[in-house]
């Protein structure tokens, strides 16, 4: 975040625009957030200021007492969740349990416990990488294989997290894991056959890799279309966690869960103006509008 935007963040903190929402809109609304690889520090930071602030819940908590049984939650409910599951997360463990923590990590199954890269991480050129998202999956594979990219190509490190981190993480029992795909597509750019296996067999994957069921799914890129919607549903998935931005209650569509992006590193004012959703308010008043990642259909 430029200088200018973490000086605008704090100067919104300070009008008291956060502590407004927390305590009037967000105090009987679920909000999600999403992080990618903090570092430990950057993390604890954010937990810190988060817990004076929110009572932070397990995923499986909000589903299993919210959306399946009424509202029985506490007020200013949060959750936490981490997308891709980077070897870096590992680190985040003692942060975790030092607060005692409770947070979800989706990941990408195929890449999980391998030495293999995510296709997004082997592009260098971000404006490429753009482009590459918005055409069709068969596209985008014949393009990165010409670039000599392969899916299955095993690197000299491990970028994901291997199977006896996750099962340590899992075991302190206040790490959730879910699924992100098998290697990170875009859904509603594959065909019906290519989203199905990416969606039903990620899920088989992750149990395998946890010893648990996997009843959560992470749409990457946060997009999707109503197949996809239905490809969960068929499944087994009970929930689905998307990039729309706003907040959830216990009317909200189990499968189209609204969450907010927050950086990995931020400074605590553009955390809390983020996190309280004004952040994306203002920059629609600014004329920024945030680009719409959802989907309909195809």
């Amino acid at each position: 975040m430029s200088f200018l935007n973490r000086l605008t963040a704090l100067e919104l903190r300070l009008t008291g625009v956060s502590w407004i929402l927390r305590h009037t809109f967000q105090k009987k609304k679920v909000t999600i957030l999403m992080f990618h690889k903090p570092l430990p520090e950057d993390f604890e930071k954010a937990v810190v200021a988060l817990k004076k602030r929110y009572n932070i819940l397990p995923f499986s908590q909000f589903i299993d007492q919210n959306l399946n049984a009424g509202w029985k939650l506490p007020p200013r409910p949060l959750v936490i969740t981490l997308d891709d599951g980077w070897a870096s997360n590992y680190s985040l463990l003692p942060v975790i349990e030092k607060h005692k923590v409770p947070v979800i990590i989706f990941l990408m199954a195929e890449i999980a416990d391998t030495k293999r890269q995510p296709w997004f991480k082997f592009m260098i050129d971000k404006h490429q990488k753009q482009e590459l998202r918005k055409v069709s999956d068969s596209i985008r594979i014949a393009t990165l294989k010409h670039l000599g990219f392969e899916e299955t190509k095993e690197y000299s490190e491990s970028l994901a997290l291997n199977r006896q981190e996750i099962l340590t993480m899992q075991a302190s029992g206040l790490v959730e894991f879910g699924s992100h795909t098998l290697f990170h597509p875009i859904l509603p750019r594959c065909n019906d056959a290519k989203a199905r296996r990416e969606i039903e067999v990620s899920k088989q994957k992750v149990e395998a890799l946890t010893g648990r069921a996997c009843r959560f799914f992470s749409f990457p890129n946060g997009e999707y279309s109503e197949r996809d919607i239905r490809l969960c549903k068929k499944a087994g998935y009970e929930a689905a966690v998307t990039l729309d931005v706003g907040f959830n209650d216990p009317g909200s569509d189990p499968f189209r869960l609204k969450r907010i992006s927050v950086p990995d590193k931020s400074s605590v004012s553009e955390l809390l103006i983020k996190a309280s959703g004004f952040w994306a308010f203002f920059k629609v008043i600014v004329g920024k509008q945030p680009k719409n990642r959802r989907h309909s259909g195809l």
